[in-house]
């Protein structure tokens, strides 16, 4: 953006393109209302004069930057760090530029949201986070759009798009016994959120639905490490099968078994839940829940769309339908005790 060691400012590439500068100013914005032939002729002018416009000032004078901050926590999930992926995509595909937090905690999202204040952002839209009512709050003071791409039961005006946790845990439920288990467990994640427990009703409710209860539930941090020691107990138990909040959990669960050294006829089927790169590989294999994150992040996007256009419209709170992917972890052959 120099010229002779000097700025090249916009009434250059006007003057070059021959015409006026705000038709230059236009034609850079992406107007619709700006020809083919006009756009092109002014890229081409801003190229040979090495013209960037500055797009953070424009937004400042226009009080829209095209910034969307983006806050997520555990990105060593790799269920969050691909949500991640494909939202930073979606949103740059949209020309709209994600100013990302990366947290790990409750008050780390917190801080997050504080910090996002002070930018010049348009929208927030938060990832998986452990949220609390404050995080909610600073928002709505803050008049920022938000949009929670996690469970929201408050009555704040902020957009919701969620998977279908009950859902979800029905559809276990139903695949287990019909791959003939009869004694259940689940394993949970220690996060104080809705989420688990919305997966453990779906799960149960389906299965005294069927004549069966669950014969155990434990649960653990979200941890690989932790979750091997909670396998433990939950081995003991001997169940059938175990259905797990989400796919690090499940993976513990398999290792653990495996390292029982008990037949592999004797494992307990497994279900985890996200269906996370790593559930399709062969030394896992693992069946699991996919809450659809294709559908999940393009609704996020949209929704913070349509709050940036039209901020004092009722948000929108949307359910995305997950599937279930069948793989070898639930195979009638894991266990013996479902003949």
């Amino acid at each position: 953006m120099q010229k002779d060691g000097k700025k090249v400012r916009s009434i250059e590439v006007a003057e070059l393109a021959q015409i006026s500068r705000s038709t230059v100013s236009r034609a850079l914005a992406g107007d619709a209302r700006i020809s083919e032939a006009t756009r092109d002729r002014v890229l081409a002018a801003a190229r040979q004069l090495g013209y960037r416009p500055n797009l953070i000032a424009r937004g400042l004078k226009n009080q829209s930057t095209g910034i969307v901050g983006v806050v997520v926590t555990d990105l060593e999930n790799a269920y969050h760090a691909h949500a991640l992926q494909l939202l930073v995509e979606k949103l740059g595909a949209g020309r709209l530029a994600p100013l990302v937090f990366a947290c790990n905690t409750v008050e780390g999202a917190e801080n997050a949201i504080a910090r996002l204040m002070s930018y010049q952002v348009d929208a927030v839209v938060a990832l998986a986070a452990p949220f609390s009512d404050e995080i909610v709050k600073s928002c709505v003071a803050g008049e920022k759009p938000l949009v929670l791409m996690n469970r929201h039961d408050g009555d704040e005006n902020v957009g919701v798009v969620a998977g279908d946790g009950l859902a979800a845990g029905a559809m276990v439920a139903d695949h287990l016994v019909a791959r003939g288990a009869r004694r259940f467990a689940f394993l949970g994640g220690e996060d104080n959120s809705f989420i688990s427990k919305e997966r453990e009703r779906g799960f149960t409710d389906r299965l005294v639905s069927h004549g069966f209860d669950l014969a155990v539930s434990l649960s653990s941090r979200y941890s690989y490490a932790e979750a091997r020691v909670v396998a433990a107990d939950i081995l003991r138990a001997a169940p059938d099968a175990v259905f797990c909040a989400n796919d690090t959990l499940a993976f513990a669960l398999l290792d653990a078994a495996r390292a029982a050294d008990a037949p592999e006829g004797e494992r307990p089927m497994v279900v985890g839940y996200d269906n996370s790169a790593l559930a399709g590989w062969p030394s896992y294999d693992l069946t699991s829940v996919d809450q659809n994150l294709e559908a999940m992040t393009s609704r996020t996007v949209e929704a913070a769309f349509a709050m940036i256009a039209a901020p004092d419209a009722v948000a929108e709170r949307q359910t995305i339908a997950p599937f279930l992917v069948e793989r070898g972890s639930t195979s009638s052959r894991n266990s013996s005790r479902t003949r």
